[in-house]
């Protein structure tokens, strides 16, 4: 399994490398080359099977290891779709912002987020997390400042203050673990625990832990940093952290909380109730808070803080059929957020009353952004609706009604925000406007993305495999 090291080692080599190229087309070139080795490489590894890999020969817990297994396969392959479908809308003409020194230096810090969040997902060493998180936040930061609109630096540096806040307490985490374990190797953490000498040291390195990655996640009430980095980020970049960035953060909090402290603990120390709490109620904020923005950007942004507490609502159920269900509506979500902020992006102006006669001026535009809504509400026959079903058959089965509840009267409140989307876009514009094309580079990518959305709604075993796959590996004695 050596191979594993490649889908980090790629991206993380093609960043010196655009530097020291330069030049705006060059650059991006280099950068869609990395990407594509970097899901060629992944899926190589795929092919290989489960397993692990000892960096320098060094076994753990000693050493550093790499692990594939159920658990990091859809994260994996998030990240790198993600990237590439990204990149593919990121050519240096939709930077016009940059300067050529900047344009390259852009491109390079897009490969280094790629190579933290693939870190992430790929490492089985704790203090690795911390180090490919900080790679991986330190890039977003400089991305986000990169958006068109003075707004951009405001969000990248409030994202930075408390990024950094999120970081050190993983880092504090991570040290106490260490502390109560004497080692840094997340499998060796996990079968050191029940005989720790410092049970109280456990309990204070978890919550660390849980509350940096909660943070990251935007997590409500953790959630402030993340409307303003969706809505002023370039519009490909919003895309990324949409499909991979978040999702990665819930990754680590998963792996953390199932995969080294256990359902056991998590259920002893009430932190599935606590989850159910937070879940319900960013259900409920944010689908509320969607309902009263007047731009595109942020409606899909504040949506995003409720679709992240759908997720952690499977996870709160601290069950092998609720983290089944957090799987597969994670990656749909991907899925149906990535392509809503590409077709964001195709818009000249993203206020939603710009949104009235879009289907006659852009019709492709029009009907990407309708199919992604109608993912996101949950309309049958598209990969929302698969999603939403399996979460609330995982919450009846675990008899969890506050859920239920929340979830029922979020996908209400969802109805009001997605039918600001629609609704305008198929009513006769009030004044006659030329016909639109979206931009060459964005329309491949849109299709794609949209096309996804209704195909997994059609045929959604291959993301229930996955999300089996991953339940297993979480729960694995």
């Amino acid at each position: 399994m050596n191979a594993l090291v490649l889908p980090i080692l790629i991206p993380l080599l093609a960043a010196p490398s655009i530097a020291l190229v330069g030049g705006r087309i060059a650059a991006w070139l280099i950068a869609l080359l990395a990407m594509t080795g970097g899901l060629a490489a992944t899926l190589y590894c795929f092919s290989l099977g489960d397993g692990s890999s000892a960096l320098g020969g060094w076994q753990g817990p000693l050493g550093i290891s790499l692990e594939l297994d159920g658990a990091n396969r859809p994260i994996l392959l998030l990240i790198m779709s993600a990237a590439l479908i990204s990149l593919l809308c990121l050519p240096p003409k939709a930077l016009p912002q940059l300067g050529p020194p900047r344009t390259a230096l852009f491109y390079a810090l897009f490969c280094l987020c790629v190579c933290g969040l693939a870190g992430i997902a790929a490492t089985g060493d704790a203090f690795n997390v911390f180090v490919f998180l900080e790679i991986s936040s330190l890039s977003t930061y400089a991305l986000v400042a990169a958006g068109p609109r003075r707004g951009a630096l405001r969000a990248a540096f409030q994202y930075l203050m408390l990024g950094t806040l999120g970081g050190s307490f993983v880092l504090l985490g991570v040290g106490l673990l260490y502390m109560a374990t004497g080692s840094l190797n997340m499998a060796d953490i996990a079968a050191r625990l029940a005989g720790s000498p410092l049970p109280q040291a456990v309990l204070a390195g978890a919550a660390f832990l849980l509350l940096g990655f909660a943070l990251k996640s935007a997590l409500f009430p953790l959630h402030q940093w993340l409307p303003g980095v969706y809505a002023e980020a370039p519009g490909a970049v919003s895309a990324f952290l949409a499909a991979s960035g978040t999702k990665v953060s819930i990754y680590a909090l998963t792996r953390f909380g199932f995969g080294v402290l256990g359902a056991g603990w998590l259920g002893a120390h009430h932190v599935d109730a606590l989850l159910m709490i937070l879940a319900c109620a960013g259900m409920l904020f944010g689908s509320l808070a969607a309902i009263q923005q007047q731009r595109l950007s942020l409606l899909l942004a504040w949506s995003s803080v409720a679709q992240v507490g759908y997720i952690v609502l499977g996870l709160a159920l601290l069950s092998p059929a609720g983290v089944t269900a957090a799987w597969l509506y994670l990656m749909i979500h991907a899925i149906a957020k990535g392509g809503l902020f590409i077709a964001c992006a195709a818009l000249v102006d993203d206020r939603i009353e710009s949104l009235r006669g879009l289907g006659r001026r852009d019709p492709l535009t029009a009907v990407c952004l309708s199919l992604g809504a109608a993912s996101l509400l949950g309309v049958p026959l598209t990969a929302g609706f698969v999603g939403k079903w399996i979460l609330i058959q995982a919450a009846w089965a675990d008899g969890a009604i506050l859920g239920i509840v929340a979830l029922a009267i979020s996908s209400l409140l969802a109805v009001l925000y997605t039918g600001r989307i629609v609704l305008p876009i198929w009513q006769a514009p009030t004044q006659e406007q030329a016909p639109a094309l979206p931009a060459a580079h964005l329309r491949l990518p849109m299709l794609l993305v949209a096309a996804a959305s209704l195909l997994f709604g059609l045929w959604p075993q291959p993301l229930l495999q996955l999300s089996l796959g991953a339940a297993q590996a979480l729960f694995a004695p």
